[in-house]
């Protein structure tokens, strides 16, 4: 039995099931493009140039300036941004931390304490240590995104996979499409560790998320359509209805 011959309450339950995925990864598309996507073009660099940045660290910048500019552009911006790069540029010594001390309190501090968001940035000591070399992502954080990853985001694609696989389209083409979004999280995965080791392998990481969000598009779509699509001619929508 199919999606589109099964009673009216599992074609309504799939489609809620398909509607929160479909908003939930909309949600993620959008929240990527405001956090990497736009602080790049803003900045005047590629999509890939940004992401190697943020695998790979930016040469001859330090990761609190390249962070600034960047994944938190938005916290920070304007004359308070010209005050960090002032500070940093004058060797951000302890006695001009005084200038940047109400900037880090009011936007920094709340997010990044003992019990928030690495890295910490709540006084001075935690501060200058984000005044060094940007080295991109650490090791320690890039294991720590492969195991969230791994398991959370192909969770996503197992519950849409129950549904699509219930499908009416051919068995051959959903063999194929069902393995897309899994091929591309996986190659995402890689390609992280790849670029932090050389910044050539970032467009590795747009290529597997624009792969990723195609396997899951199509699925969704196929998906929904399946559900709700007119019966074909001389058949019944509910043939087999669960009770009398």
């Amino acid at each position: 039995m199919t999606l589109r011959h099964t009673p009216l309450s599992v074609r309504v339950f799939a489609t809620t099931v398909l509607l929160t995925l479909g908003i939930g990864y909309g949600l993620g598309l959008l929240y990527l493009f405001g956090q990497k996507i736009k602080p790049a073009r803003e900045q005047g660099v590629s999509v890939v140039k940004g992401v190697a940045h943020t695998y790979h660290g930016v040469p001859g910048e330090s990761a609190l300036i390249a962070a600034l500019k960047g994944s938190m552009s938005s916290m920070i911006e304007g004359e308070e941004l010209v005050a960090f790069k002032e500070w940093v540029a004058d060797g951000a010594t302890e006695e001009g931390y005084g200038r940047v001390a109400p900037i880090v309190e009011d936007n920094c501090a709340s997010c990044h304490e003992p019990e928030g968001y690495p890295p910490l940035a709540t006084n001075y000591a935690e501060i200058k240590a984000l005044t060094v070399v940007d080295e991109g992502v650490s090791l320690k954080a890039l294991a720590r995104m492969t195991h969230v990853h791994i398991f959370g985001i192909p969770l996503l694609f197992y519950i849409l996979g129950a549904l699509y696989v219930r499908t009416r389209y051919r068995e051959k083409v959903k063999a194929v499409i069902i393995v897309v979004p899994f091929i591309g999280v996986f190659m995402d995965i890689l390609h992280w560790w790849l670029t932090k080791a050389s910044p050539g392998f970032a467009v590795g990481i747009v290529l597997s998320g624009a792969l990723m969000s195609s396997g899951f598009a199509l699925q969704w779509a196929m998906t929904l359509w399946d559900v709700w699509a007119p019966a074909p001619a001389g058949t019944k929508r509910d043939p087999m209805p669960l009770v009398d």
